[in-house]
């Protein structure tokens, strides 16, 4: 996530071709709840939001988890710009840690190394932790009582890159460049342990410095900075090799801009 020296007044942006704004990421990281919110408009939603745990004495046990996200479409309606619609990942057990279940990344992985690759179940009548099971809730209502899921879907942290980004807090902005860990998420994949049978793919970009920032001489994460959409043109085959192709859509957030976010959260 942004590091909280910088979220309490900065955030991501990106532009068009005609300089406009067209990408927003505002971090805003809720410890007392052990919840990030990721909020991708000034208005305040949507949002993908983000638990995690923290188990000091067995660090690889911990990890982040997908939590909330907006209602891109439902019944050919698309309610992205609605707060009291979302898609909540639950396991659907009705324990305590039900919510703690569509894992996104070990909070201690090595990029491409340990624990850097997890799978998570279908739940179709499992009763498994760690699922893809989500509930749809429109206008505050669950729409899907029964739950639904992505199928498996396996999060790859994949071995780390670069690109740069622009500053915008002196008067004259200064683009330097950051290392990015990418987050592979494979999804819709009939088969466990099958990265060929994915139909889907994203890719979400993480960027911190591994140098100091060159404005301020501090070592910063960024939180938040690319997303990628692909899709498999083989109809996720699990015995054909995936080609994932281009993109099909993009989000680029290349911009620490001033300014920060009241959350504006009604689902549930």
């Amino acid at each position: 996530m942004m590091d909280p020296s910088l979220a309490s007044g900065y955030h991501m942006e990106g532009y068009n071709a005609q300089g406009d704004p067209s990408a927003y990421v505002y971090t805003t990281w809720d410890q007392g709840s052990n919840k990030v919110y990721y909020v991708k408009n000034p208005q305040g939603n949507p949002w993908d939001i983000n638990l995690y745990d923290s188990q000091p004495s067995i660090p690889q046990q911990g990890y982040i988890y997908q939590w909330v996200t907006e209602l891109d479409g439902y019944n050919g309606v698309n309610y992205w710009n609605d707060p009291t619609s979302c898609k909540k990942f639950n396991n659907g057990n009705n324990s305590s840690t039900a919510d703690y279940s569509m894992r996104w990344a070990a909070r201690c992985a090595a990029p491409g190394g340990t624990n850097s690759s997890i799978w998570n179940n279908d739940n179709v009548g499992q009763g498994a932790q760690y699922t893809t099971n989500y509930y749809l809730y429109l206008d505050k209502v669950i729409q899907n009582p029964n739950g639904s899921n992505v199928l498996y879907a396996n999060l790859q942290l994949l071995p780390t890159s670069t690109t740069n980004i622009t500053d915008t807090r002196p008067a004259t902005p200064q683009t330097f460049s950051i290392t990015t860990l990418p987050l592979q998420y494979s999804y819709n994949c009939s088969v466990s342990g099958n990265l060929n049978s994915c139909k889907s793919q994203e890719i979400f970009y993480y960027g911190l410095d591994t140098t100091v920032n060159p404005v301020d001489g501090v070592k910063h994460s960024y939180g938040w900075v690319s997303w990628q959409l692909y899709a498999n043109s083989t109809g996720g085959n699990p015995n054909e090799p995936a080609n994932w192709g281009s993109p099909t859509q993009t989000t680029t957030n290349n911009y620490l801009v001033a300014g920060q976010v009241s959350i504006n959260f009604q689902c549930f």
